[in-house]
């Protein structure tokens, strides 16, 4: 894969988006014609990323730490622990593969009124625009039929894409006081996509005394897809519970995350194809639909205060990744054949040929307050976190779907922070670590002084 996608491998929370565009397209098989080959996932995941600087310190443990502004977004009835209106915004910062970027803003309102407090987030979930073009290359079998030369086997296209993707979400909470020990709260997100896309595919099936194909060219030009869709009026829902185990010492929390689905069309364009002397005609532009579903979740945490100056947090997060793959078409060219009896491409074995697992998450986290004079506390903040494979991979045991589509591993991270809080304002800073790279977090929280 070229750089462009490389430099793509940390997409959050989103970032599956764009490589499901590409895979769930026109997987139908059009008569005396293969299908397009996908591009491979093997640099796409979703990866779910705590809003805030103090949560990401803390290894993403905040279910049951969840009593500041954040809490909108990972548990809503830890807003009710928020004692005066304030604003606080949110900035996270990455560099992946040498390339240094910033996608993920968060800008948050809240307002306790006796029982209840009430929230307004706007958050900015992925920001990305970039072109980028791989190289076609070729297997060439003297057993292999031209059809079954183009149908895959082996085979691999060029691409040429340009890419344009936005997602945000607006979220309204509410965090009512049920009880001295139970709080409980809701957020309802309304979420919005902007995607715009231009793929080209080529495929060059005559290599000439065995040199490689000569690139990306006009005449190797096998389909064009395009994409522009919009859509503001897709909701999620949030529901989450607080509860006091031992006053002032240990908190319990839970929530369940309901995110929506999007119903996205594209249009594919296949033009005049010739191979040798054959000739594939030009088809009438198809639109095809897919559905790309972002996961659900649910998950629970512990907040222990030891004392004044100690606390240590502890998730569990259950992920529902296989939500992915739900309603669309689990075929993957690659190893489609020929069938002389139907007269087209067909998968060999009629069976699923991708997967994704759910996954479970578990999160730790410790925080060390000092006391500076003429300063205010300052936070020490460590904490480490396990990130299961969930990208989709090959069921089957065939080479060329595991070259394209691998399992990958489980990752780990450990993350770092710290911050400054005074009477009426709080910075922090994180960084979060892996093999892949670090990201950075930075927040700034202001609290009306007197409400």
């Amino acid at each position: 894969m070229g750089e462009g996608f490389q430099g793509r491998r940390f997409f959050s929370p989103m970032g599956l988006l764009a490589a499901a565009i590409l895979v769930f397209h026109s997987t139908s098989v059009f008569a005396q014609r293969p299908p397009t080959v996908p591009i491979n996932l093997n640099y796409f995941r979703i990866d779910f990323i705590q809003p805030g600087a103090r949560p990401a310190g803390l290894g993403g443990a905040f279910i049951g730490a969840a009593q500041d502004e954040t809490a909108g977004l990972i548990n809503p009835a830890g807003l009710i622990y928020i004692k005066r209106a304030g604003v606080s915004v949110h900035l996270r910062a990455f560099k992946l593969n040498g390339r240094f970027d910033s996608d993920q803003f968060l800008i948050a309102a809240f307002f306790p009124i006796k029982k209840i407090t009430v929230g307004f987030f706007r958050q900015g979930l992925f920001n990305t625009r970039f072109n980028f073009e791989t190289r076609q290359f070729l297997n060439i079998d003297s057993n292999l039929s031209p059809r079954q030369v183009l149908g895959g086997l082996g085979n691999f296209p060029g691409k040429s894409v340009a890419l344009d993707l936005q997602l945000s979400k607006d979220r309204w909470s509410l965090a009512y006081k049920v009880s001295e020990r139970v709080r409980f709260g809701f957020t309802a997100s309304n979420f919005t996509l902007d995607f715009k896309m231009m793929e080209q595919t080529f495929l060059d099936p005559l290599v000439a005394d065995g040199r490689a194909p000569r690139g990306n060219l006009a005449e190797t030009n096998y389909s064009n897809t395009t994409l522009d869709h919009r859509d503001g009026l897709v909701w999620g829902y949030s529901f989450g519970l607080m509860a006091t185990i031992l006053r002032d010492k240990l908190f319990f929390g839970s929530v369940v995350d309901f995110n929506p689905n999007f119903t996205l069309e594209s249009t594919i364009f296949l033009p005049e194809y010739r191979f040798g002397q054959q000739s594939l005609p030009a088809e009438s532009p198809e639109n095809t639909r897919f559905i790309l579903s972002i996961p659900d979740s649910y998950g629970f945490g512990l907040y222990y205060r030891a004392n004044s100056r100690l606390n240590i947090t502890f998730d569990i997060v259950r992920r529902e990744y296989s939500d992915l793959l739900s309603g669309n078409n689990l075929n993957a060219v690659e190893d489609d054949e020929f069938s002389d009896q139907k007269n087209t491409f067909t998968d060999p074995d009629g069976r699923p040929d991708l997967t994704v697992a759910d996954a479970t998450e578990i999160h730790l986290g410790v925080e060390r307050l000092f006391n500076v004079s003429k300063l205010g506390l300052i936070p020490l903040r460590f904490g480490v976190y396990t990130d299961p494979t969930h990208r989709i991979h090959a069921v089957e045991n065939d080479p060329n779907l595991r070259t394209l589509y691998p399992q990958g591993k489980t990752r780990g991270f450990f993350t770092f922070g710290t911050g400054i809080v005074g009477s009426y304002y709080k910075y922090d800073i994180s960084t979060n670590v892996s093999a892949d790279g670090w990201q950075l977090f930075f927040s700034a929280t202001f609290t009306i002084p007197g409400y």
